[in-house]
């Protein structure tokens, strides 16, 4: 696993506290859940990745000063039984910090799933 604790720090440093705290929990909860991924900043957030393969990354955590939320890149594959994610993109779906913060156990699934799946693309 590849880590960037500084350049996290340094993310993390930038966000109002309360930001900052529900960006970690986050984190935590992807962590948890799929401690074998790679993390880094990656277009502003907290991105984590498999194998190293930032192309096809697996999740990332996305924090601005109103709030934070868990991006699923290949989210419009993902089976999500709960109702978590939201987005209307080709793939990606998020989950508000609020209900991922709620429901830890389905968001552990979408992550571990999200790894399973995180080169998979759409019939095309």
């Amino acid at each position: 696993m590849t880590t960037h604790p500084g350049q996290i720090d340094v993310w993390l440093d930038h966000l109002p506290a309360d930001r900052r705290d529900e960006a970690v929990q986050l984190a935590d909860q992807v962590r948890a859940a799929a401690p074998e991924l790679d993390e880094a900043i990656k277009w502003n957030r907290l991105t984590f990745t498999a194998g190293g393969d930032w192309h096809h990354w697996v999740c990332a955590v996305a924090a601005t000063k109103r709030a934070v939320s868990l991006s699923f890149h290949k989210g419009s594959l993902l089976d999500d039984p709960d109702g978590l994610l939201t987005g209307d993109g080709q793939y990606l779906r998020g989950v508000s910090h609020a209900r991922a913060h709620a429901e830890p156990a389905a968001v552990a699934a979408l992550v571990r799933q999200a790894v399973a799946r995180q080169k998979d693309m759409l019939p095309g």
